[in-house]
């Protein structure tokens, strides 16, 4: 009986060290997938304020003053491209807007400076429900100087920015300041050439409502940080913006105005 015992625990031990084995070699392995990084957070209105949006009252937003960086003044009947300084700013050297001085572009202005006396105009919005085409696109951008053409998809996320252009969700979807995003570099749809493009270059957007031309009159590069250019305006434009290559803590920004 003694020897019995003997080789059935010795035999259980010789199993749990096999167990053993085999638990620390698949411990070695990771078969989990990557997410993709959200590069562009949610901007609509119950991420952003955890609420509702209450359209017979007031709202979270509307007890939310923005800071606008760089020290720079604007409103939304001003509009990001025609900005005035604050009096205590001092004024750097090429037009920039303060990013700190380690080789990144900064923001250069072509647009001629609007006074901040001009009547207010409500900003213009116009809401993408309805502006969906078959296919579920909202619209299509076309830059004829880069060979361009994507069509806009609702939401900055990845899986927008995979079949084109990402359409920020708390944007006009066409009367005002559209914005949209894309990728850099390493995907199929990539618009990180829009750093070349110079003032006058032309842009279009078609949907459902027609096709506009609008002329570029910013080309730079802001912190990730900065949402100013997505503010509503009163006017006609569309703003781009793409990840800065080797720069992740910057965004490529280019904006462009109805054309008269």
């Amino acid at each position: 009986m003694t020897i019995k015992k003997a080789a059935l625990c010795a035999a259980l031990a010789a199993g749990m060290t096999v167990g053993a084995a085999i638990c620390a070699s698949a411990a070695d392995y990771s078969f989990e997938g990557v997410e993709a990084k959200e590069f562009y957070p949610s901007t609509r209105y119950e991420s952003v304020c955890g609420a509702r949006y209450n359209y017979d009252g007031r709202n979270v937003i509307d007890y939310d003053v923005l800071e606008n960086a760089y020290g720079v003044w604007s409103s939304v009947s001003i509009g990001a491209a025609e900005r005035v300084r604050l009096p205590s700013e001092t004024t750097a050297a090429s037009g920039s807007y303060g990013l700190p001085d380690e080789g990144a572009p900064v923001i250069y202005t072509t647009a001629p400076v609007m006074s901040v006396t001009s009547a207010y105009k409500p900003p213009s919005y116009t809401n993408v429900v309805g502006m969906e085409y078959s296919d579920g696109s909202i619209g299509t951008v076309k830059i004829p100087s880069l060979g361009i053409s994507m069509k806009v998809w609702e939401g900055e996320t990845n899986a927008s920015m995979a079949k084109g252009l990402g359409h920020y969700s708390s944007s006009t979807g066409w009367d005002g300041n559209v914005c949209v995003c894309g990728h850099n570099r390493g995907a199929k749809y990539v618009i990180g050439s829009i750093k070349d493009l110079a003032a006058g270059d032309t842009i279009t957007y078609s949907t459902v409502y027609g096709t506009r031309t609008y002329s570029v009159n910013i080309v730079g590069t802001i912190s990730n940080t900065d949402w100013s250019h997505l503010q509503a305006t009163s006017d006609n434009r569309i703003t781009l913006t793409t990840c800065l290559a080797n720069h992740p803590e910057y965004r490529v920004c280019v904006q462009a105005v109805e054309a008269g």
